[in-house]
């Protein structure tokens, strides 16, 4: 049995050897870059089979979009445009009725395999939709299982994404109702103007500098939070392991809950204006350069309160 695993090993080994002796010959010889699976059975891809379409759009106020794999984008213009680029197997469809751009991707045709034969990047499917500047949406609605979400220069009422792995990106974003469901993927964020910001994650760091939001609630299972500059009326953030940084004002009543991982609190409100209970199971308790045991307290007159919560880690507070 053992000289049968060791024969197969070897096979496999060189079988691999061999691949890549094929791709670095391919290579220099002018190959394509991809082989992928299709309908028809297994293709090679190359340059010829990127398809790039551009073409203006009538005016609209909503965006509603269902997509596999496709990096979606949202830029500030001065003009409705609509630029696609993507391979020639992978379907996207997209109109303009009852004043809503409705993008989507079939998925009769979405490959199953894709084999790199070069040492770089592959061409990403993509959609950027350029809007006039001034223009502010109803609703944005974004579907995304797979592909990165940039959104630039946003103003909606609702805005909601959904995506299942990839960074999302925020620049200059204001809306009324922010909802953020990501499984696998970053969020880095830029100021951002919300009254209400609800973000649920699987895995996954969130960044956000500049945030002002009226009410803020995030919960998070794996990956670290960080809040710069921020500012909120209300705040909830449940996290399961992940470092946890927040600086800035906290008004009205904020919890932060946390198994493992440090957590750092920078208030910019003073020391008199807001009460603060801190309770951690394993872990120091610092608050302006004072150590405690276990749990801290202080209570003043006034309608704000901060509540931290932590199972395994350091909490530190700061004034």
């Amino acid at each position: 049995m053992k000289k049968k695993m060791k024969v197969m090993t070897m096979a496999a080994s060189w079988m691999l050897v061999i691949g890549i002796i094929l791709a670095i010959i391919g290579i220099s010889a002018g190959a394509k870059f991809g082989i992928t699976n299709t309908k028809d059975g297994f293709k090679v891809l190359g340059l010829e089979d990127q398809i790039i379409e551009e073409l203006p759009l009538p005016a609209f106020t909503k965006i509603t979009s269902n997509l596999n794999d496709v990096d979606i984008e949202i830029i500030p213009s001065n003009e409705y445009r609509l630029k696609i680029e993507r391979q020639k197997e992978i379907e996207i469809s997209h109109k303009v009725e009852n004043d809503t751009l409705v993008i989507e991707e079939s998925k009769r045709n979405v490959p199953l395999l894709f084999i790199n034969l070069t040492f770089t990047s592959i061409p990403d499917n993509a959609i950027k939709i350029y809007v006039p500047k001034e223009v502010i949406f109803s609703e944005i609605l974004l579907n995304n299982q797979f592909g990165d979400v940039r959104l630039e220069g946003v103003n909606s009422n609702k805005i909601n994404i959904d995506s299942n792995d990839g960074d999302l990106i925020f620049n200059d974003v204001q809306a009324n109702n922010f909802k953020i469901v990501n499984q696998y993927g970053d969020i880095n964020g830029r100021n951002v103007t919300t009254k209400e910001l609800v973000i649920v994650l699987n895995d996954a760091d969130a960044e956000f500098d500049k945030l002002n939001a009226a009410s803020t609630v995030l919960n998070n299972q794996f990956g670290d939070i960080t809040f710069r500059n921020f500012s909120s009326e209300g705040l909830n953030i449940q996290s399961n392991d992940g470092e946890i940084a927040i600086h800035g004002l906290l008004l009205g009543a904020s919890t932060i809950h946390s198994n493992f991982g440090d957590v750092q609190v920078h208030l910019l409100n003073k020391e008199f204006e807001i009460s603060y209970s801190i309770q951690n199971n394993f872990g120091d308790i610092t608050v302006n350069n004072n150590d405690y045991e276990t749990h801290a307290t202080y209570t003043v007159n006034s309608g704000h309160e901060l509540n931290i919560t932590a199972n395994d880690g350091d909490v530190e507070v700061t004034f």
